[in-house]
């Protein structure tokens, strides 16, 4: 890195620190003075201790000689800094403890983005924002995690600095807010609790900070990993955020802004909503002989010794009857709405033996995770379901709860307690519905003693919780699970429901009464009883039918179905595609039946069978042939099966953007509509102008980006004819990273683009980027064939032409059946990989020499004759003369960057401003002398 010590008169850090040190023995420094910045000591590493006192007026040189030593240098440093005791950016200090067994990070730049985006929610209720006024949040990461063996774990973390100016009492309200909350968005294997991950020292202040690029002894330090700046748009009360390019920021400059000590981040004024709160906590703080406890654990079961019935230590369950005492004394402690809980203990005591025997590990696992984020408490459901395998001890109960507590913390792959109850309805259909009937029945109960619509909802929820979810309250987005996927349903069949399905609940509960009644006399209190409650079904039965009573009732009904993490995890998983009957999973590679938990809304629209070269030979022939002629090329065909396959999968291992050009009649359309017919929800329509269009990036734009959400084969529309392509957007929608776009009516939301980016073109995009970035995307595919009838007259110069099939667009609806089969045997292959061959990366290179019109000249024009010189003039002259004839009226580049170039290829120009041993090539001798004797 490049040194800017110039400007300081201390020669290194140590001449810095040495005259700043707090020592009695340091003449410039009241030793009394309290310190600014420390070193943390280590007698193995032998680093000395060390107190330093830093005037704020002094920090910027100390940050310089800091940069010199450290970034310049490469000398390891180990110094922390004091918090500013006013106001100062807010900082966060992740400390993640693992089980040992772990040896990789857990945590993502998903992870990162969801806790930002939940602090910029929570501090919309702490401070007023201004909507030109933006702050950076800076997150700094190890490059390892650290396996401590001696204490037999894992630990691991983050640094963040959020630069918003801010005092410590509202620092720790923040962190307060945070705990609550982050369960819900973050699911990571921890063995240490929230309260420990979130270091209170630094939220309070007291804790010094680890100054960036130091560490401590023995360990990495932390580098910068992400970097965004927040803006508020006050039209919506949402914060943008623009993320950054980390290898972009200049410590030389900028190191400042990584500090605690930081004092020119904006600050804004305090919400006055939140005033009363802040006063408490302030007044809380201060009050003498007060201390702050940190809460104890709520542990699901005490493990302590028995002190009366309704405290059984889990050493001392050492059978089933007190197993099954032990948790009737947690149902006993349910409040009315966790009915919950005693449901999915229910559903999971009907498991069957695949879900606990020997051999079931994996299964059981997921029982496991599911139950833990469905209730804590469940743990004894779990454990007693394992107890009924024929290899069960007891002895293993506390050893079990260890594993509950360590390893069950994060979600796999969307298990909730609908899972169980999948599972149950799957695998134990008869006892699911007993479960089932008797959850209603309770609930039906309810209903008759008070009678209200959301009493009703409850019912109905029971009734249907498996089957539908609402996406969105406000928008009365409804979906219900059918055909191995969950489709768009606006709740129009639910609401019917409630006039069938639900009405006849009641009327059998009805008749089952009134056969109840004809047991007791006339006059008796049992048939009294009896024959009010037959009354007060039949009034109820009677509003199932009434229009605002259903509407009501839905209304209601809204609230318990909806499910916040829906959109969200909508057809997210990349590795799952849905068939009209089942799910291919290309991680697995397996094809299975589809789960609620997949979360998967699109389909192809057409079944899929395993590829079985007997039964579909004929169509799997014709197929084949197709392809030969529309890529007679061998490679150049297996690089094209690989990349259709490779479309199927929403994880790209290469950021590639495929252009097939061709001329009229060689079958790019037929392609594509071939995908089409094979994709059918999975294939999407890009338009031209979202890379042709003049824009900074994509996040703006709304419905057009949102509906690739899922997307697998993206289509654009042919360019115009010297369409100029935004080399930005293009690298944004092949890059793989995050998109954040809003549909119509709807909340604004990030997702992961799962496509491959295709445009079908004659004429080809001006790409005036030259960056190697850019063109490494570039997969130009040269569609060679021609197909043509007898009568039919043909230009191409091409040995590739083939009669034209009139009926094979008829014929695509009945291939797409057999072509997704022969792509999913290839997709589990080659798992997504396409090596490029040598027509399509000669053809791209042709491209990218064409549209670098410096480079193609000097290539073309300039070569190298010792003795000779070329001068400016005479090259800028040769230079318009070629382009013009080669590029026509086309705005010509900048004559200075052909300077640039040629220095670069030629070196520098002599002393009379010519490039030397080079020389203009001509196409005749004569013009060769001429020029010899001009140079």
């Amino acid at each position: 890195m490049k040194s800017i010590l110039s400007s300081s008169h201390y020669k290194d850090l140590n001449e810095f620190l040495i005259k700043h040190t707090l020592s009695e023995k340091n003449p410039l420094l009241d030793s009394s003075l309290e310190s600014t910045h420390t070193r943390i000591p280590s007698k193995e590493h032998q680093v000395y201790p060390g107190k330093f006192h830093i005037k704020p007026e002094e920090l910027s040189v100390f940050f310089k000689v800091y940069y010199e030593d450290v970034f310049v240098r490469n000398r390891k440093e180990y110094l922390t800094e004091k918090q500013l005791s006013g106001i100062g950016p807010i900082l966060v200090d992740f400390d993640f403890r693992y089980d040992y067994s772990v040896c990789d990070r857990q945590h993502s730049v998903e992870h990162i983005q969801d806790i930002i985006q939940l602090y910029l929610d929570e501090l919309k209720h702490f401070f007023v924002f201004q909507e030109n006024v933006s702050f950076p949040i800076f997150v700094m990461e190890k490059p390892h995690v650290n396996r401590d063996s001696t204490k037999n774990i894992t630990k691991d973390g983050i640094h963040m600095i959020i630069g918003i100016q801010t005092d410590h009492v509202m620092q720790q309200m923040l962190r307060e807010r945070i705990i609550s909350k982050v369960q819900d968005i973050w699911e990571l294997p921890l063995t240490n609790s929230w309260d420990a991950v979130f270091d209170e020292g630094i939220s309070k202040g007291s804790t010094n900070w680890q100054i960036f690029g130091s560490r401590k002894p023995g360990y990495e330090a932390y580098e910068l990993t992400y970097y965004t700046v927040a803006t508020i748009d006050l039209s919506d009360n949402e914060f943008m955020t623009v993320p950054q390019n980390v290898k972009e920021f200049d410590l030389s400059t900028r190191l400042f802004e990584l500090s605690a000590q930081y004092p020119n981040h904006p600050k804004f004024e305090i919400n006055p909503n939140i005033m009363d709160e802040y006063n408490k906590k302030q007044s809380k703080l201060s009050s003498p002989g007060k201390t702050n406890r940190k809460p104890k654990p709520n542990l699901v079961v005490a493990e302590e010794s028995d002190t009366d019935d309704n405290n059984i230590s889990i050493y001392n369950i050492t059978d089933a009857v007190t197993l099954q005492r032990a948790f009737d004394n947690i149902l006993k402690q349910l409040k009315t709405d966790e009915y919950y809980v005693r449901e999915i203990h229910e559903y999971t005591q009907i498991l069957p033996a695949k879900y606990y025997e020997p051999g079931s590990h994996l299964l059981n696992r997921q029982v496991a995770f599911a139950l833990k984020h469905t209730d804590d408490r469940l743990f004894l459901s779990w454990v007693m379901l394992r107890s009924k395998a024929s290899d069960f001890s007891y002895d293993t109960i506390p050893a079990l709860y260890r594993e509950w507590n360590k390893y069950f913390n994060a979600r796999p792959d969307g298990v909730t307690k609908r899972s169980i109850m999948y599972w149950a309805r799957q695998d134990a259909y008869e006892e699911y519905e007993r479960v089932k009937r008797s959850t209603i029945e309770y609930f039906i109960e309810e209903t008759i003693l008070t009678t209200t619509e959301f009493d009703f909802a409850m019912v109905l929820f029971h009734m249907f919780k498996d089957r539908y979810v609402c996406s969105s309250v406000t928008h009365k987005r409804w979906y219900t699970f059918k055909n191995h996927r969950w489709e768009l349903d606006e709740g129009n069949t639910l609401r019917l429901a409630i006039s069938k399905d639900m009405h006849t609940i009641y009327q059998d509960k009805i008749d089952k009464s009134l056969r109840e009644m004809q047991r007791y006399e006339a006059g008796d209190e049992n048939q009294i009883k009896i024959q009010n409650k037959v009354k007060r079904l039949s009034e109820l039965s009677i509003r199932l039918k009434k229009t605002n009573d259903k509407n009501n009732i839905m209304r209601e009904a809204m609230e318990l179905f909806y499910d916040k993490e829906f959109i969200r995890n909508m057809d997210s998983n990349k590795y799952l595609m849905c068939f009209t009957n089942g799910v291919v999973d290309f991680k697995n590679k397996v094809f299975r039946q589809g789960y609620p938990q997949d979360y998967i809304t699109k389909t192809t629209k057409i079944p899929y069978y395993e590829f079985d070269n007997i039964r579909f030979k004929d169509q799997s022939e014709q197929i084949l042939k197709f392809m030969e002629q529309l890529f007679p090329i061998p490679t150049l065909n297996r690089y094209m099966w690989d990349h259709l396959a490779s479309c199927l999968i929403g994880i790209k291992k290469e950021h590639a953007f495929n252009i097939y050009r061709g001329s009229g009649s060689n079958g790019k359309s037929m392609l594509t509509d071939l995908m089409s017919n094979t994709l059918g929800e999975y294939k999407g329509t890009v338009p031209i102008t979202l890379v042709t269009k003049d824009r900074n990036s994509i996040g703006g734009t709304s419905s057009e980006v949102m509906q690739l959400k899922g997307i697998r084969y993206a289509v654009m529309q042919e360019p115009s004819k010297d369409a100029i392509i935004n080399e930005g957007v293009m690298k944004e929608l092949t890059g793989g990273d995050p998109i954040q776009a809003r549909a119509l009516y709807c909340d604004s939301e990030t997702f992961e683009p799962q496509f491959s980016l295709v445009v079908c073109t004659n004429a080809l995009f001006e790409i005036k980027s030259n960056d190697d970035g850019t063109w490494r995307r570039v997969k130009l595919v040269d569609f060679l064939s021609k197909f043509a009838s007898h009568e039919e007259e043909h230009t191409d110069d091409t040995p590739y032409v083939f009669p034209k099939d009139k009926s094979l667009k008829e014929n695509l609806p009945k291939w797409a059946p057999v072509f997704a089969s022969m792509l999913v045997k290839r997709a589990f292959e080659t798992e997504g990989e396409v090596i490029d061959c040598p027509e399509v990366i000669e053809a791209s290179r042709k491209y990218r020499q064409n549209q670098d019109h410096l480079t193609g000249f000097i290539n073309e024009k300039v070569i190298r004759m010792p003795g000779k010189s070329i001068g400016k003039q005479s090259l800028h002259a040769e230079f318009k003369e070629w382009f013009q004839g080669t590029h026509g009226n086309r705005k010509m580049p900048k004559l200075t960057e052909l300077d640039e170039i040629m220095t670069k290829k030629y070196g520098l120009r002599n002393s009379k401003g010519k490039w030397d041993n080079v020389c203009i090539k001509q196409e005749t001798e004569q013009d060769e002398l001429e020029e010899v004797a001009e140079c």
